[in-house]
């Protein structure tokens, strides 16, 4: 049984005829009468008596209504309630999202998110390892990565990564400013992981004895003047504006991973979910290449 047919019996018993009712519903009699047409055929009884200029349920009608009818209100305020939902960014929005990307891009993103919708919740977690949304209750997630390998979720492509190389002033005050990429040779550096920057570092004769696997930790280092490493650019820019660290070799760059927002496969994209999403595409697509 559909509500709907249940929904137009009951407004024509209300309105005590089909014309009342149409005009109250803003449709076509004929949709009503349709829809109590099938609503009868599917339960085998005779709901309404018609008339020329009234119509009344019949006994078996009205005991039917009576029935439905205390559990209406309740299904109209839920389907409204619903409604609103869907159309006014409302309730809680959980994401997962790397630490660097998490306490930079998103950090700005969630304070002007909740502040354009002051009926919504977020709640971050930031975390190195990926998270698997489903099992753990998120609604979505910030992913980095050269390559999206989980094809059960849907991506949006919201920029690139840069990284660049950096040092702080008393670094190279102390040691010297290198030019181009033979001169790492003499300076000290600290690389992320044992990835690719330690191997070009390597293979320049440059001595790496920092390896973090956390861009925070690198950042740290640098600022506290242990050597040359790489940054992302959106990591870097405040340490670079307030004068913490500099830019070497500006010509070097590396494009290491594509920043994508991600979630579960579904019919039907939550509002308060694609307000998210379309605000972080906004935002990011000005602060990654």
């Amino acid at each position: 049984m559909l509500l709907d047919e249940v929904e137009a019996f009951a407004r024509v018993v209300e309105a005590g005829s089909f014309t009342a009712a149409a005009r109250a519903a803003g449709v076509p009699k004929s949709n009503l009468s349709r829809a109590i047409a099938r609503l009868e055929a599917e339960l085998g009884v005779e709901l309404l008596r018609r008339s020329t200029r009234v119509v009344r349920p019949t006994e078996a009608g009205q005991r039917f209504y009576e029935r439905v009818g205390e559990h209406l209100g309740g299904l109209r305020e839920a389907m409204s309630a619903l409604h609103d939902e869907e159309v006014e960014v409302r309730g809680l929005v959980r994401i997962t999202a790397p630490v660097d990307i998490g306490q930079t891009l998103l950090a700005d993103a969630a304070a002007a998110f909740v502040t354009r919708h002051p009926k919504a919740q977020l709640e971050v977690e930031l975390s190195s390892r990926v998270v698997n949304l489903l099992e753990e209750g998120f609604d979505c997630a910030l992913r980095a990565t050269a390559r999206m390998k989980d094809s059960s979720l849907i991506a949006r492509r919201l920029g690139q990564t840069t990284l660049k190389l950096y040092a702080s002033p008393s670094y190279l005050q102390a040691h010297g400013t290198p030019n181009q990429l033979d001169d790492l040779g003499a300076h000290q550096t600290v690389s992320f992981r044992a990835g690719a920057t330690a191997a070009m570092f390597g293979e320049l004769g440059a001595s790496s004895r920092l390896f973090a696997g956390d861009f925070g930790f690198v950042r740290a280092t640098l600022r506290a003047g242990a050597g040359i490493g790489p940054l992302p650019t959106f990591y870097a820019q405040d340490d670079v504006a307030a004068g913490q660290l500099v830019n070497v070799i500006p010509t070097w760059s590396q494009v290491p991973a594509t920043v994508y927002f991600v979630y579960p496969a579904t019919r039907h994209l939550p509002r308060k979910v694609a307000a998210l999403r379309d605000l972080l595409a906004a935002r990011l697509s000005t602060q990654l290449g």
